[in-house]
């Protein structure tokens, strides 16, 4: 018997806090209102008082809940600072070594190459498949119009011989290595550049760059998705590809040396 004030006591606690109370409250007097014009102990007048003021109180609930969602909706809503970087994400090369299927694109994948000439070894003899893809250094047009992707100026034949070396030392991995190294050139800038990292697995991950023009810094903003951010994560993906498709496989290495009096002093 001395349990049931105090349970009572909680069911109105939990009631008074439930968020839903003035709805209870509401469908409470309106169910009373009904029986009591049912039975005739109420009058019309009253009634009509009464359902109006069902309606009101129904209306101010109505606003009530409409303000939850749209502060829900705001704390949901995603923020742009939080997706877009200036700077690669801290784990990006940890992660790329760690991948299995690789599709890599950029204008002249010198810092890449600084990082993966070790890696690339690896990810191969473990049956892992490795792509890379930049702009064809033998169309001095694109040259320059890469020159004016790059945050520094270094001129349309110092970038041509960037990617020359780069193809080299892509060359040199796949005659020392077995596996699947795959290197082709494309007849057009890059939209961005890409890291497609295991990108049909449910690890996949993609890491973006926004080519501006002529920046003042390195180029932005960077972004990074994974399998899990859905649509936008498979339209990066399926872009990549499609470049990847559009190009062309890079020819022997014998015909990327630079002729004589070409600068090879590339950085």
């Amino acid at each position: 018997m001395s349990q049931g004030p105090g349970r009572l006591r909680r069911l109105l606690v939990r009631v008074i806090n439930d968020d839903n109370v003035d709805l209870y409250i509401l469908a409470l007097v309106a169910v009373a209102f009904t029986m009591l014009g049912a039975s005739g102990l109420s009058d019309v007048k009253t009634l009509s008082s009464v359902v109006l003021a069902l309606l009101a109180w129904l209306a101010l609930s109505q606003i009530k809940s409409r303000r939850q969602l749209d502060e829900l909706g705001k704390a949901h809503r995603p923020n742009p600072a939080a997706l877009f970087k200036s700077e690669f994400p801290a784990d990006l090369i940890a992660r790329r070594a760690a991948s299995f299927d690789m599709l890599v694109i950029g204008l002249t994948m010198t810092r890449t190459m600084q990082g993966l000439t070790t890696d690339f070894p690896r990810i191969l003899a473990a049956g892992g498949r490795i792509r890379v893809l930049v702009p064809d250094p033998h169309d001095d047009t694109l040259m320059e119009t890469a020159d004016r992707r790059m945050a520094h100026s270094l001129g349309a034949g110092r970038v041509k011989q960037r990617i020359l070396t780069t193809l080299e030392d892509l060359a040199t991995i796949q005659a020392r290595n077995e596996g699947r190294l795959e290197v082709r050139v494309l007849s057009t800038i890059p939209s961005a550049g890409f890291n497609c990292l295991d990108v049909t697995s449910p690890r996949g991950l993609i890491c973006v760059q926004h080519y501006e023009f002529a920046p003042r810094r390195e180029a932005g903003p960077i972004f990074t998705l994974t399998a899990q951010d859905g649509p936008w994560f498979h339209h990066f993906v399926a872009e990549a590809e499609r470049m990847w498709e559009a190009a062309t496989p890079v020819p022997a290495i014998e015909e990327q040396a630079p002729t004589p009096g070409e600068e090879v002093g590339a950085q």
